[in-house]
C-alpha cells in the first residue's frame, strides 16, 4: 500500500495485492483499515482510491469500510501489459463514513 498527499487534507491510497495465497483471509481489510485510521488521525479529511470495475472483491471491501462510489470511468486506462482498455471506479471516504474493520470483526 502507498499513499499520495494532495493539496489540502486529501490523500490517495494506492493498493496492489498480487499474491493470491493471502486473499480471502481478511488481511487486506484489516491492514487497509489500520492505514485509513492513521491517515484520519493525521488530520486528513478525504481519502480516495480507484479500482478496476471487474475487481468486485476490492469493491466489496471498500464499501464495507464505508467508501462511496463517486464515478465510473469507462475505458480510462490499460492493463499492466498495455492491452485492452479497462474501466475503473473512483471511491472516496470521509471520517464520518469510516467503518473500522477492527470494530467489524
Amino acid at each position: 500500500m502507498s499513499f499520495y498527499v494532495y493539496e489540502g487534507k486529501k490523500v490517495e491510497i494506492g493498493i496492489k495485492i498480487c499474491n493470491s495465497c493471502f486473499q480471502g483471509k481478511g488481511l487486506g481489510r484489516v491492514l487497509l483499515s489500520m492505514l485509513i485510521e492513521e491517515l484520519f488521525n493525521m488530520g486528513y479529511e478525504l481519502i480516495f482510491l480507484d479500482t478496476n470495475l471487474k475487481n468486485t472483491r476490492a469493491q466489496y471491501v471498500y464499501e464495507l469500510l464505508g467508501f462511496k462510489k463517486i464515478a465510473i470511468n469507462e475505458n480510462s486506462w490499460k492493463n499492466q501489459l498495455g492491452e485492452l482498455l479497462q474501466t475503473s471506479i473512483d471511491y472516496e471516504l470521509r471520517p464520518s463514513d469510516f467503518c473500522n474493520a477492527k470494530l467489524i470483526g
